[in-house]
């Protein structure tokens, strides 16, 4: 009990870490910019764009739309995240979310770009903001909007995946953007969204997955670990040549986030097995994908 919950304040740390990154890009980089981001902040800022100029409503300086209507677009996405997607996942989002609208909303701007160049800051602000995208997806979490849209797309039909339906509406947004201002404001964007994207991919290795292949004397394994762990396992009999005593072969895919779990549970049954993992290119079939950490 005490190290799941030692486990699961650190998961939470390190999502509100990843969101206190994410919203300081937008508020430091791209909001002095007059850039869009993408995905969901982008459509909160074409959102907040139209509610302000055509609707005419006025907020304080020291305020933000951008992030009050993040929120309020978010929450048919947790009704979505409850039906489709673990509960860990889901709660840490909403605790997530709540706190990057918070921070997106308050979080003090400079009124002029930190760099004259806006290549800059379109980078810097990019990097900065893959990052703490990053860092929450691998706590478990999410920034909420594409990340739980995507990540259930990619559950519910395993040939799509966050990247094809961030690229769909990143391209509305960035047309918009193309529209309303010039060229340049959307190329500056794209850039941004680019270079957070590459980011993100660099740290957040959800589901890449790997093989673990299982020589153990153990012939309840394959049955303790798709129990434990909720995968399919095969399981065969071999011949060890060396030991010249009959051996048994389990083989279960899990991915990056899991394996240590499975290490430890095999440690536990049995330490001396022999457990070789290797890093498949590709998985044809049923292969669940999984938020949960």
């Amino acid at each position: 009990m005490g190290k799941t919950l030692q486990r699961e304040t650190s998961n939470m740390f390190w999502a509100i870490l990843g969101v206190v990154f994410f919203a300081a890009a937008y508020r430091w980089f791209l909001f002095p910019s007059n850039l869009y981001s993408g995905g969901f902040t982008g459509i909160s800022q074409l959102l907040k764009l139209l509610l302000t100029e055509v609707a005419g409503i006025h907020v304080p300086e020291a305020m933000d739309l951008t992030g009050i209507i993040f929120w309020c677009i978010n929450l048919p996405l947790f009704l979505l995240g409850y039906k489709s997607i673990g509960k860990k996942f889901l709660y840490r989002t909403i605790i997530a979310v709540c706190i990057q609208s918070v921070l997106l909303t308050f979080i003090p701007a400079p009124k002029e770009p930190l760099f004259s160049d806006d290549l800059l800051n379109s980078m810097i602000g990019g990097a900065l903001s893959g990052l703490g995208v990053g860092i929450t997806l691998r706590a478990g979490s999410s920034g909420g909007g594409v990340d739980i849209l995507g990540m259930y797309c990619a559950k519910e039909y395993p040939d799509f995946s966050v990247g094809k339906i961030s690229v769909i509406i990143n391209a509305f947004i960035y047309f918009i953007a193309a529209m309303r201002y010039d060229l340049e404001v959307a190329a500056y964007s794209m850039v941004f969204s680019i270079v957070a994207g590459m980011m993100t991919d660099r740290v957040h290795y959800q589901n890449i997955k790997v093989s673990a292949f299982i020589v153990t004397k153990n012939k309840a394994l394959g049955e303790v670990i798709n129990r434990s762990m909720n995968r399919g396992v095969t399981s065969w009999s071999g011949w060890g040549e060396y030991s010249r005593q009959d051996e048994v072969i389990h083989m279960v895919v899990v991915n990056k986030y899991e394996l240590q779990a499975l290490k430890r549970l095999i440690r536990q049954e049995d330490p001396d097995a022999f457990v070789q993992i290797i890093s498949p290119d590709m998985i044809l079939g049923h292969f669940e994908k999984r938020l949960d950490v």
